[in-house]
């Protein structure tokens, strides 16, 4: 537990000195990291499933990515950007979209190909 504390105090202190932007001025932190850190007790730790939160943050980022390529290839490079400041457990990460009902809009993998 508190490795994840740690990850997401370390994440924190980084975006907010980078605001988070990828891809012309996307902000990581304000429009991803909200959605995705529910997940976090999941895929950082030893939860055995993800939260009712986790899952309706991904299914809506789902949604997103799915409106087009560009929205998709917008959220894989800030996920792929905040997956840095993790030690993401691509065991779980990987049975998210069955878990929570959705279809995986990127590769799920460490620093997955985002093109």
């Amino acid at each position: 537990m508190a490795k994840i504390v740690l990850t997401l105090f370390a994440l924190a202190l980084i975006l907010g000195q980078t605001n988070g932007d990828v891809n012309g001025g996307v902000n990581c932190e304000r429009d991803v990291l909200h959605l995705v850190k529910p997940c976090s007790l999941f895929v950082l730790a030893q939860d055995p499933k993800p939260s009712e939160e986790c899952c309706v943050g991904l299914q809506s980022l789902a949604k997103t990515a799915a409106a087009s390529q560009s929205d998709r290839k917008v959220l894989c490079d800030c996920i792929k950007y905040l997956e840095k400041f993790g030690f993401v457990n691509y065991t779980k990460a990987k049975q998210l979209p069955q878990l929570c009902h959705f279809t995986a809009f990127m590769p799920i993998e460490p620093n997955p190909d985002c093109s």
